[in-house]
């Protein structure tokens, strides 16, 4: 998981109390900074506040791209209203959290997010297992019509 949060204090509080959950943590605080990041590494999630030096947290949204089977984004701010939060997950956030909040609710929705993405990576292999399936049965079929054909 990406932390971008330039709060160094509530980072290292997140890095050190999710850690303990088997969450595997970098923290990084500047937008710009985590774009880059983003564009050469992968993360399962990305948890990110709006307000960042840089590129805000709207802009770090539209650089994952909004595939919540590769990279699922949870944002949080200490600016929120429901208009907020409504048009975050419009334009591609799974969550939005306001600030300050405790951090159990922070894991649960972590946690929630990870059940989520499991549940999306397991239906899409198992679309991509029957596209697979169905392709075989095809090729298998073709086959068969040209041994047919030759006679065997």
């Amino acid at each position: 998981m990406l932390i971008i949060e330039d709060d160094t204090a509530l980072a290292a509080l997140l890095e050190e109390y999710l850690s303990a959950f088997d969450y595997d943590i970098q923290v990084i605080n500047n937008g710009e900074a985590a774009i880059e990041l983003l564009s050469r590494q992968h993360f399962d999630m990305v948890l990110s506040d709006i307000m960042l030096p840089g590129a805000n947290g709207m802009t770090v949204l539209k650089a994952v791209g909004g595939d919540f089977v590769r990279t699922i984004v949870v944002l949080m701010t200490g600016y929120s209203g429901i208009e907020d939060a409504l048009s975050a997950v419009k334009q591609g956030a799974y969550d939005f959290v306001s600030k300050p909040f405790q951090l159990p609710e922070m894991k649960i929705r972590l946690d929630n997010a990870a059940n989520y993405q499991a549940l999306l990576r397991k239906v899409q292999g198992e679309k991509n297992f029957d596209q697979a399936n169905q392709k075989a049965e095809q090729r298998a079929a073709k086959i068969y019509r040209s041994l047919q054909a030759g006679g065997r």
